[in-house]
């Protein structure tokens, strides 16, 4: 039977999706990218797991969202020097190892909060520092009429099954997953075949340039929901 958090669930994937969307069509790539660096995944995620395993579990899944930065960050970096050398696909393959292999590091040892903050804003400034240099690209994305739904079932299918698999995995591990970006994903692939390598390197650095909004968040919560 449905539950009324299933419903909540499922309510909050095309809300998410069809803003950015629209928003992203109407004010470029690089505006796309900063909607995605905000808690828009995670933070409906880290609600839904409070409602459904209590603040307790819910403290300590913030805890793994904040551990997950780092791999997301290192997808963003690698991803981005990738696509600037090789195809899509290659460059997904390329960002999706390095965040696996820093979500693997991440999830083997025991970080407590006041370790993972400042080891964060370390990777961060490092990442930005050595970003790599591409064309600038400001133009509008339209993306194809098929391509929202995609986003939408996509994103569905992450909190869904994020949130089902949160009681056996454990909080830090369903914590750290939550935060692999699917959504820049799918953005940065189609507007990579679309646009070339710029489009997706002006959108993963949009999402690295409100990132710092989000660890502060995600921070916050980590101290409140403890």
């Amino acid at each position: 039977m449905f539950t009324a958090l299933f419903y909540l669930k499922v309510m909050i994937a095309p809300a998410i999706v069809l803003s950015v969307s629209y928003l992203q069509r109407n004010f470029g790539d690089r505006f796309g990218g900063w909607l995605i660096g905000l808690p828009i995944t995670t933070g409906p995620f880290l609600l839904i797991i409070g409602l459904q395993e209590g603040v307790a579990f819910a403290g300590k899944t913030a805890h793994g969202v904040l551990l997950g930065q780092m791999a997301l960050i290192v997808f963003c970096w690698a991803y981005a020097c990738a696509a600037l050398r090789t195809s899509w696909l290659v460059a997904i393959a390329v960002g999706t190892a390095a965040c696996l292999a820093m979500g693997f590091f991440i999830t083997s040892f025991k970080f407590s909060i006041w370790v993972s903050a400042p080891a964060l804003i370390l990777l961060w400034l490092v990442a930005m520092r050595f970003w790599p240099k591409s064309d600038s690209f400001t133009q509008k994305i339209s993306p194809p009429r098929w391509e929202i739904p995609v986003r939408i079932a996509v994103t569905l299918v992450l909190l869904i099954s994020l949130s089902a698999l949160a009681p056996h995995v454990g909080a830090k591990v369903a914590g750290a997953m939550s935060t692999y970006p699917v959504v820049a994903s799918v953005l940065g692939a189609f507007n990579q075949r679309r646009f070339g390598a710029a489009a997706t390197v002006s959108t993963l650095r949009g999402l690295m340039q409100t990132l710092p909004i989000t660890m502060g968040i995600i921070f916050f919560l980590t101290l409140v929901l403890r």
